[in-house]
């Protein structure tokens, strides 16, 4: 607390970052010299954001104490991160960081930590949408052009306390990627949402745009959000067998994920242009399979590290990490409560499987699209259970109101379908 005083004194303005239901971030700003009366929060428009229907309009968003940063290309604002919560600074239905507050604190009172490692790739575009650079996968100058400005990004997220491990360009012309260092899952979320804010930022200073969405260009590869997680208990990760390599914890916890994937996937891959990535070809998982060291796998067990650990590779950047973090770890306990067991694992190629060899080995295909996967979400007693039946019926209506506006633009062809997309999407993801 301390530690935070002081730095507020050393700022003229202080911004609350909040994220609504559909993982944008959102701020409100105040002068540094009224902090005393912003110590409880302030109000916003909960039906103006999303979070409420029309009649329920009054929220309001509490600062996490310990989320001070300074904003690196303005060092005279600072930046608090917050929960959204009804008029008695209880936390609402809807806020997302405050369900995986309530799903951590469920593993906590089985003993167990959760922490998270996520990957996020995305493109730097020029403004008419054709890329930015022409760089490949882990190119060099001078194909790899814009590595100055991704470092300029990684510099302004250390600067802010986020840790990173390694840096790259990625497969497609344009594409960019890095993997956080390990945190708990409500840093990391904090973490992800604050790392995309600066790339897009960086990006505009720079006049190239930034873009998270998750199939911009239509023959390139698609940009993803694996998530890495990792189990802890008493400090041993419950993970790791040393006979086995995997242990029956880690195995169980797949077999919640598998258990619920389908219904979760409406929230990991939350637009219609998500299922253009989810497609064979590209590198994006496509089936419901696991595996060690198997990267054509939905989940992997990688293959080259001692610490035991579950990479869920299907999400895409255009998901709320909070409501994503929440939900594969409830699936995951679920499973774990339950010694849900998953189908067989493979190290094969999956894509390459026959249709035989895939039924053999008890593996079947993603939701093909939106559509599909908010069918298996309404069904969901799991999904209602994490995130409420108040949140569930908000993200539906959305989703469906997105569908139809997509079915329309595609009534003209598949050029105009992606234009709407690129519209929709781009900035925002």
């Amino acid at each position: 607390m301390n530690t935070t005083i002081k730095k507020l004194e050393s700022l003229d303005y202080v911004q609350f970052h909040f994220t609504t239901i559909f993982g944008d971030l959102k701020s409100v700003e105040f002068p540094a010299a009224i902090w005393d009366d912003m110590l409880e929060g302030t109000g916003v428009d909960g039906s103006s954001l999303g979070f409420l229907k029309t009649e329920q309009s009054d929220l309001r968003v509490l600062p996490d104490m310990e989320s001070l940063a300074v904003m690196p290309w303005d060092t005279r604002v600072g930046r608090f991160i917050c929960d959204v919560t009804d008029n008695d600074n209880k936390p609402h239905t809807t806020c997302s960081r405050s369900i995986l507050k309530k799903v951590i604190a469920q593993a906590k009172d089985m003993g167990f930590e959760y922490k998270t490692r996520p990957e996020l790739e995305w493109y730097f575009l020029n403004e008419d949408n054709t890329p930015a650079d022409t760089g490949g996968y882990m190119d060099t100058l001078p194909y790899d052009s814009l590595s100055h400005l991704r470092r300029t990004v990684i510099d302004d997220l250390r600067e802010m306390g986020i840790g990173v491990k390694t840096i790259h360009h990625e497969n497609g012309p344009g594409q960019q990627e890095f993997e956080f260092t390990v945190d708990d899952a409500l840093k990391q979320s904090d973490n992800v949402q604050t790392a995309k804010m600066i790339t897009k930022t960086e990006a505009a200073i720079e006049g190239v745009v930034a873009s998270f969405m998750a199939k911009p260009l239509p023959d390139e590869a698609g940009s993803g959000l694996h998530i890495h997680q990792y189990l802890t208990k008493n400090g041993e990760n419950i993970f790791a067998d040393p006979e086995e390599g995997v242990s029956e914890f880690l195995v169980n916890f797949v077999g919640g994920i598998m258990e619920h994937v389908d219904a979760m996937t409406t929230v990991l891959n939350p637009t219609t242009n998500s299922y253009k990535r989810l497609v064979p070809g590209y590198e994006a998982p496509v089936y419901k399979s696991w595996g060690v060291a198997n990267r054509t796998a939905l989940i992997r067990i990688p293959g080259y590290e001692k610490q035991a650990r579950v990479e869920y590779r299907a999400p895409d950047c255009s998901t709320n990490i909070y409501l994503a973090s929440a939900l594969l770890l409830a699936a995951g306990l679920d499973g774990v409560r339950r010694k849900l067991e998953p189908n067989a694992p493979t190290r094969e190629n999956v894509e390459k499987m026959s249709p035989k060899r895939r039924k053999e080995l008890g593996i079947t295909q993603l939701p093909a699209s939106l559509g599909e996967a908010l069918e298996h979400m309404e069904k969901s007693s799991f999904v209602r259970s994490v995130l409420g039946n108040e949140m569930v019926e908000i993200f539906i209506e959305q989703k469906q109101r997105e569908m139809k506006e997509y079915n329309e633009a595609a009534k003209l062809g598949e050029q105009s379908a992606h234009a709407w997309e690129m519209k929709k999407y781009r900035d925002r993801a």
